[in-house]
């Protein structure tokens, strides 16, 4: 599927799906290159990317009060 058959779809889904989804795609990133991020080399849990709802709903917050001030 190309990009620009993508995007328009992407642009579909809810805030929360798109988060979800940047979850997924930079934890999927960091598998194909051979990378964990620093927080998880450091932890003693196995908590991922994709477990990080909490964080995920922080920044969508922050992200609408940005869009918010931003945008009126």
């Amino acid at each position: 599927m190309l990009t620009n058959q993508v995007v328009p779809l992407l642009r579909q889904l809810s805030h929360t799906e798109k988060l979800l989804l940047l979850n997924l795609l930079v934890a999927d990133l960091l598998n194909e290159s051979g990378l964990t991020p620093l927080s998880i080399q450091h932890s003693s849990s196995s908590q991922g990317l994709h477990d990080s709802f909490e964080a995920a709903a922080i920044l969508s917050q922050v992200l609408t009060n940005k869009k918010e001030l931003t945008h009126g």
